[in-house]
């Protein structure tokens, strides 16, 4: 009887975090739903009507702009994506979704303290959830703190310990704070082994590749950095600069300096005003 009781009370406990997430998320709906019962209740006074329709409206106009948002900063456009994303947070200051899309934006454009007072907020509304806290390891790490860093990624691979994607962030991390080579990669391949998607098995690749040329084992990382260079047609444009930028530093350790050249060409085209494009461009005529 006492397990019975516990398993109901964990379903209801459950319950009430995912409709005060849903609230948190949408409260329009809630406000939206009181007020219809008010214009039925009241015979459909014309006050309340209008009140009901400006909210479908600001809804509707929220939703619209973080979709742009989204849209724009997958596609490296991070200028529109940032105006679209502060649209969205001017209609409802509250908004995780919108908290963290401008977040990773300011990382983008290149303003990590932004971003992670931005994520912050982000994962005090919503601390349930692991890209929150993984997109807070990457602004941490922008701004030198790896042990913080850290502390955010282990909480993401908590939420999702089978996300590939997690295990790059902490393997980031923890390289970072001085831990041992080892370690790391078996970090990278635990992800690698799950990973499909081509985003999260090409920055793994890339970190791979990274470590075994520190490491000296060249023929190695050479096979795992084609494998990742073969990827990149298939990632998201804003995931693409990233890892271009990365695969041309690691080519130019190789002393594959006409690759290199070729990576970070591709950058400065597809990245005129974000964080790469200055750095693109001078590696681009320096080469």
């Amino acid at each position: 009887m006492a397990l019975k009781q516990t398993d109901t009370s964990g379903w209801a406990q459950a319950l009430f975090s995912n409709l005060a997430q849903a609230l948190l998320l949408v409260p329009e709906s809630l406000l939206i739903a009181l007020l219809l019962c008010v214009y039925w209740a009241l015979g459909a006074p014309p006050q309340v009507g209008l009140l009901v329709t400006l909210l479908i409206i600001s809804f509707i106009a929220r939703l619209l702009a973080l979709l742009g948002a989204r849209q724009a900063f997958n596609a490296a456009r991070y200028r529109e994506a940032d105006t679209l994303a502060r649209i969205g947070l001017a209609l409802y200051p509250w908004s995780a979704d919108a908290l963290a899309l401008q977040g990773a934006i300011a990382l983008a454009l290149g303003r990590p303290a932004e971003a992670e007072l931005l994520l912050r907020r982000a994962v005090a509304l919503l601390p349930g959830r692991a890209n929150l806290y993984a997109a807070l390891c990457s602004a941490r790490l922008a701004l030198g703190r790896p042990a913080e860093a850290a502390e955010a990624a282990r909480a993401a691979l908590a939420l999702e310990p089978h996300s590939p994607i997690m295990h790059f962030y902490l393997a980031e991390a923890e390289q970072a704070a001085g831990a041992p080579a080892l370690e790391v990669e078996d970090r990278l391949r635990a992800g690698l082994a799950l990973a499909s998607a081509p985003d999260d098995e090409a920055a793994l690749r890339c970190a791979l590749g990274a470590l075994l040329i520190a490491e000296q084992r060249t023929a190695e990382a050479m096979l795992t950095l084609r494998g990742a260079e073969a990827l990149l047609p298939r990632c998201r444009p804003a995931r693409q600069l990233e890892l271009r930028v990365r695969l041309g530093e690691l080519m130019i350790a190789q002393g594959q300096i006409e690759r290199a050249r070729e990576q970070f060409r591709s950058v400065a085209a597809l990245d005129a005003s974000g964080r790469y494009a200055g750095a693109a461009w001078r590696a681009t005529h320096l080469l």
